[in-house]
């Protein structure tokens, strides 16, 4: 097994006799008012600021976290640092210890002024896109989380390839990177559509943003959904210039506009869609809605049904900007960038079944912080609301495993509806067992896999290594 893996393994294994965790960042306040790294239970207990941001630090964090398979938690802070010109950091977070350790400083020539999250390849390498980078129209990215060596793969030229890259990348099952610049571009500067190939070290502008119904300023990223589209939104353009979810196909090379979104009833989507269940995404509107306040959204792949599920309000917490993630047992986790008892914004859950949303913490803007505008990480596993465990629900085996393993089910709870994610809640695989004995391919790339069987009464996760 390797050694990378080996620890990933251990954390998760710790982690997953507590509840979760949540990590994230907020871009004020703090004890330098420069933002801070905090971490808090999923039920709101037990909050804490691990770290706050100064000049020489870097500041005002506008992107995520991404836990590593070292076990680090990496970040970029948009600004500060002590390059020239001060185009923020590169960074690293022990969540063991707390331990804040800087790596790079931008200066917009190799990056800078990032507002995107790591993600981490099949390969066990991170990627990311910068703002900044060698040919002044954003670049794309990799880190070696075993030395923290940073590499430019690919500078983006803005009049042809698109610039401004202000969400995380995609990597689908193919190993292929997918993403969206939100400025450039052949139609004034409306933002691009991009895939880059690692292996063949090949960028490929898939489609520019007409800037009218077509959409504009694509600040989210692309999310896949099972039926193998990828989905996005831009913040403008559209038939009421108040955004769009459009959907690209990689394997036809089309684009479609599925729905517009207008003024009147919510505008300006900033974030990246998440699975939030069998053929079902979810998002967030920064603007609009029954309070005027943003409002979280679903959309059915299937029929490309959009439905306005929950209005945000100043009270607990309004203008949603970071993107919506998955943590373990069904609930989404997320924040809002402000209202609140405090009017500095909130960390809140959502449940895609029950429709409902719960906020776990307002920030103060003091020490806890404030403004959080990035997505957070979920870090352990929980029994969800109405979920009970069964320990004879099923068993799963070899584990470790090279790939394949057995699954063996309680055939009195049959049929069981399953589906698999890696570490990070990223769903790869979704179906129905109606055997007490199956095999089942987890796929030969190293890594957690978490096996979920649900049924009428009872629900219960394994995580398997594969080696």
């Amino acid at each position: 097994m390797r050694t990378s893996t080996l620890l990933l393994v251990l954390l998760s294994l710790q982690l997953a006799a507590q509840q979760p965790r949540i990590w994230g960042m907020t871009t004020s306040g703090g004890a330098n008012n420069k933002g801070v790294v905090f971490a808090v239970d999923a039920d709101g207990t037990d909050f804490s600021t691990v770290f706050a941001f100064d000049e020489a630090s870097g500041w005002g964090p506008e992107g995520g976290l991404c836990l590593a398979p070292n076990g680090l938690l990496y970040g970029m802070a948009t600004y500060g640092g002590e390059a020239v010109p001060a185009a923020g950091t590169l960074f690293t977070i022990d969540p063991a210890t707390g331990t804040f350790t800087k790596l790079i400083d931008f200066n917009i020539t190799n990056g800078g002024y990032n507002q995107g999250a790591l993600i981490v390849g099949a390969d066990g390498l991170l990627y990311g896109a910068a703002y900044g980078g060698t040919a002044g129209g954003g670049s794309i990215f990799r880190v070696d989380p075993t030395t923290n060596a940073y590499t430019e793969l690919y500078a983006l030229t803005q009049s042809v390839d698109g610039a401004g890259i202000n969400s995380r990348l995609l990597q689908t099952p193919d190993g292929l990177l997918y993403g969206a610049a939100s400025q450039g571009g052949t139609n004034f500067e409306s933002g691009t559509l991009f895939r880059y190939d690692i292996a063949n070290d090949a960028f490929t502008k898939l489609h520019d943003f007409d800037g009218v119904a077509g959409g504009r300023t694509p600040y989210g990223g692309l999310c896949q959904a099972e039926n193998g589209w990828l989905y996005g939104t831009t913040f403008e353009g559209g038939t009421g210039n108040s955004g769009i979810i459009y959907k690209y196909d990689p394997v036809n090379d089309e684009f479609e506009k599925v729905f517009d979104f207008e003024d009147a009833d919510g505008a300006n989507c900033w974030n990246t869609l998440v699975n939030a269940g069998p053929d079902l995404l979810a998002g967030a509107v920064g603007t609009g809605g029954l309070n005027s306040a943003g409002f979280l959204f679903t959309l059915v792949p299937s029929t490309d049904t959009f439905t306005l599920v929950n209005s945000f309000a100043v009270a607990n917490g309004s203008g949603p900007v970071g993107s919506l993630v998955a943590g373990a047992g069904g609930p989404l986790y997320g924040t809002a960038t402000l209202g609140g008892a405090s009017f500095y914004g909130t960390l809140y859950r959502f449940d895609p079944i029950t429709l409902q949303r719960t906020t776990i913490h307002g920030f103060t803007n003091g020490a806890d912080g404030g403004q959080p505008r990035g997505e957070v990480v979920v870090l352990g596993g929980e029994v969800g609301v109405a979920e009970t465990v069964s320990t004879t629900l099923f068993s799963v085996g070899p584990n470790p495993s090279s790939g394949q393993v057995t699954l063996n089910c309680d055939p009195a709870a049959l049929p069981l509806e399953a589906h698999i994610t890696d570490a990070w809640g990223r769903v790869s695989r979704r179906f129905t067992v109606t055997r007490a004995s199956s095999v089942i391919d987890l796929g030969i790339v190293p890594g957690i896999r978490c096996i979920t069987i649900s049924g009428a009464n009872a629900s219960r996760t394994e995580r398997v290594v594969v080696d």
